[in-house]
């Protein structure tokens, strides 16, 4: 007599991938979460009603946004890879230290908008916050990053400008 039982004791491999199988269609048959936008690419809108709105979806373009890349990472406390997006690195919306894939530790992202403009000794020059994101979705993401007056591009440093609320500005000037 055959015996189907996936908890078979003489089937354990079989037993596993059902296992695995039955957790991956549960997964597949939750709904998502209504705060926020799928993975891929997430499209501001152009009109907001606010400063406030163009950071919330700043926000959600932060943790969502792929910038069609095809690179990936894996999350702590997850069993698949993502593809990358700012929080991949930039950790609890910036908001604390956060670590490149290759284990690099980044600073917060607290009041880094008020230290922009940036100049860059390496490079020997000048770097705006707009610049600054449009390196690191390149770099960090190797995804194609927003062009510098898309409302994409507004909304992510109104999100930034955001959490660098109350910081002193100009502080990287001699005079």
């Amino acid at each position: 007599m055959h015996r189907t039982d996936p908890a078979s004791s003489r089937h354990p491999l079989r037993a596993a991938v059902w296992l695995a199988g039955a957790s991956l269609a549960l997964a597949c048959s939750l709904p998502a979460r209504a705060d926020t936008a799928p993975a891929g690419k997430f499209t501001a809108t152009a009109k907001v009603a606010s400063a406030d709105e163009a950071a919330q979806q700043g926000a959600q373009i932060f943790a969502n946004d792929t910038f069609g890349t095809k690179q990936t990472w894996v999350p702590s406390n997850s069993f698949s890879n993502h593809l990358m997006t700012c929080a991949a690195c930039h950790t609890d919306g910036g908001k604390t230290e956060g670590t490149t894939p290759s284990g690099a530790h980044l600073p917060s992202l607290i009041g880094a908008a008020a230290k922009y403009p940036k100049f860059k000794k390496k490079k020997h020059e000048v770097y705006t916050l707009e610049r600054q994101i449009v390196h690191c979705v390149r770099a960090g993401i190797m995804g194609k990053p927003p062009a510098y007056d898309s409302p994409e591009m507004v909304d992510l440093v109104a999100y930034l400008t955001q959490l660098s609320r109350g910081a002193s500005m100009g502080q990287q000037f001699s005079h």
